[in-house]
């Protein structure tokens, strides 16, 4: 019997009653699809899972993405992406060491970003009985729905653009803040003028149509919009990050603390996610991620 147990106000729910390792009927892969569109975030507990049945299983909901990173998809399974803190023998970073930075949406600077990632942890930092790397979810919809009614009006028609280039500069510059301030030194390879010409910007309404529930929400993230088309920039970022505070208001939050045999999936055309980077080696973290491609954004 499958048991869907809202957790957060306006996101997250735990999903019981589930064995993802083995195969789901039409009917029980309905009510888990209804319960996370519903839900936006929604994950199960104490799953045991290998690469192919993560595979098999988010495949049901769409056709799945490969990263541009192909040195941090796992090898054999390209629709795999490692989130990891892990070296190898040659002291080189497994995975991605540092994704979730700045609250985003999965791919949200592709022309068809992300409908839904799924997450699962295998291994998750751990220290005298405490669990470090929680990750936090804010929900779009709730935000967009809680604006006052000047405000959506203001927004109206709005167009963000959405870059990866943008990111990955952003990003750059925040590690070696924290390398200059003795913290983390991060292991992030430079992408070839191929592998950025193969993610565009792309520009996209700033209030997007949910494809499956037809809510509204802000599609804009810190990490990826780098500003709105059409206005002075001043008044771009004022205006962006007015929309960023309001959106990751604890108001419209749920933070997720990790258990190992978690499977997470989140909604990317619903709700935004930003990682908690409060642990090091020795504490290990190891995650696989796969995302589903949704829908042009209108």
């Amino acid at each position: 019997m499958i048991i869907v147990k809202r957790i957060g106000k306006h996101l997250g729910a735990e999903i019981s009653g589930v064995d993802l390792s083995k195969p789901l009927s039409d009917d029980a892969f309905a009510q888990i699809a209804s319960a996370f569109f519903d839900n936006e975030v929604a994950f199960f507990r104490n799953q045991k899972i290998t690469p192919e049945q993560q595979v098999a299983f988010t495949r049901r909901f769409g056709v799945l993405e490969q990263h541009v990173r192909k040195e941090a998809r796992l090898e054999g399974f390209p629709e795999i992406l490692i989130i990891s803190n892990l070296l190898d023998d040659q002291g080189r970073a497994i995975g991605s060491q540092d994704a979730g930075r700045f609250w985003h949406s999965d791919l949200s600077y592709k022309k068809e970003p992300s409908m839904l990632s799924a997450l699962y942890s295998i291994e998750v930092p751990e220290k005298d009985g405490r669990v470090y790397g929680d990750t936090g979810f804010a929900s779009t919809t709730a935000a967009y729905d809680a604006l006052p009614a000047d405000m959506k009006q203001r927004i109206a028609g709005l167009r963000n653009v959405h870059s990866y280039r943008y990111y990955r500069t952003r990003n750059r510059a925040a590690q070696e803040q924290e390398k200059a301030r003795g913290g983390r030194v991060v292991q992030e390879p430079e992408l070839s003028e191929e592998q950025l010409r193969s993610v565009p910007d792309v520009e996209t309404p700033l209030v997007r149509t949910h494809p499956v529930t037809a809510r509204k929400g802000l599609f804009v993230n810190e990490a990826h919009t780098s500003h709105i088309t059409g206005l002075p920039s001043a008044e771009s970022a004022a205006l962006l990050g007015e929309l960023y505070r309001h959106i990751t208001q604890p108001e419209f939050q749920y933070v997720h603390s990790w258990r190992p045999g978690d499977l997470l999936m989140w909604d990317n055309a619903a709700a935004q996610h930003k990682a908690t980077f409060d642990y090091d080696l020795p504490m290990r973290r190891l995650m696989y991620r796969t995302t589903v491609r949704g829908s042009a954004p209108f």
